[in-house]
C-alpha cells in the first residue's frame, strides 16, 4: 500500500511544481525537489533517473553536493546524496 501512495503523492508535488512555476506565489521548486527526494528514496528507477541526470548535467550534481555540505541541510539529503552518487 505505500508504494501507491508515495506514487501518488510524488506525482501530487510535481503538479505542485508545475502550477508553482505558473503562479509567482507559490515556489514550484520546492515541491519539485520534494518529488526528486521521494523518487530516488522509493523506487529504484527513481534512483537510476537521477543518476543518470546527474551524470548529463553536472551543475546538477555540483548543486546537490553544495546542499549537502550546506550547515542547514537536513540528514535525509546526505541520503539522497548517496543514493544518486553517479560515481559510485
Amino acid at each position: 500500500m505505500r508504494k501507491p501512495l508515495m506514487a501518488l503523492l510524488i506525482g501530487g508535488c510535481l503538479i505542485m511544481s508545475l502550477v508553482g512555476g505558473l503562479i509567482p506565489i507559490l515556489q514550484g521548486w520546492i515541491f519539485f525537489v520534494i518529488a526528486l527526494y521521494l523518487l530516488a528514496t522509493e523506487f529504484e528507477v527513481g534512483r537510476r533517473w537521477v543518476k543518470s541526470a546527474r551524470r548529463r548535467w553536472p551543475g546538477l550534481d555540483k548543486w546537490i553536493v553544495r546542499a549537502r555540505d550546506h550547515r542547514w541541510a537536513p540528514s535525509h539529503l546526505k541520503e539522497f546524496e548517496d543514493l544518486t552518487d553517479p560515481k559510485r
